[in-house]
C-alpha cells in the first residue's frame, strides 16, 4: 500500500465589497471587507483572492454577458457588456460621456419636470370638509 498525496482543490476565496455586507447560505451576515470561503456562485460585489475563485468569478461574468446578449438581442438594442478591467470601465464611462456631449457647440438643455402648485385644486386628502348631518338641496 502506497501512501500518494492528494492535492485537494482549492476553495475559492473572496473578499465582500459590498456596503450592506453579504448574507450568505450559512445563515451569518458578513460585513464589508471581510474574507470568506465560498464554494457557490459569487456575486459581483465580491472580489475574488485566488485563481479558483477568478475561475469561478470569469464563469458568472460570461454567464451575465450571454444573458445580457440574449436581452439586448430580444429588444433589438446593441450590447455593449461589462467592463472586465479598471480600462474597459474608464472606456465605458467615457461611452457614456461622449452621448452626452453636445453636438456641434449646442449646449444640451435637462429640463426637470415639477408640478403645478395652484391653491384652487385641493390636494388629495385636503378635500373641503362638509358639516355634520345630512346634505342640503339645491334645487
Amino acid at each position: 500500500m502506497t501512501t500518494e498525496k492528494f492535492e485537494r482543490p482549492e476553495r475559492p476565496a473572496y473578499r465582500v465589497l459590498d456596503v450592506a455586507g453579504f448574507y450568505g447560505d450559512d445563515d451569518t451576515l458578513h460585513v464589508e471587507n471581510s474574507e470568506i470561503y465560498f464554494d457557490g456562485d459569487p456575486c459581483i460585489e465580491m472580489e475574488p483572492l485566488n485563481e479558483s475563485a477568478r475561475v469561478k468569478m470569469s464563469e458568472l461574468l460570461e454567464k451575465l454577458d450571454n444573458e445580457g446578449r440574449k436581452a439586448a438581442e430580444k429588444a433589438g438594442r446593441p450590447y455593449v457588456g461589462r467592463p472586465r478591467t479598471l480600462d474597459g470601465a474608464l472606456e465605458l464611462a467615457s461611452a457614456i460621456q461622449r452621448q452626452e456631449m453636445a453636438v456641434m457647440g449646442a449646449e444640451k438643455h435637462k429640463e426637470s419636470i415639477s408640478p403645478v402648485l395652484r391653491d384652487d385644486i385641493p390636494l388629495l386628502g385636503q378635500a373641503e370638509k362638509r358639516g355634520r348631518g345630512r346634505p342640503k338641496k339645491f334645487g
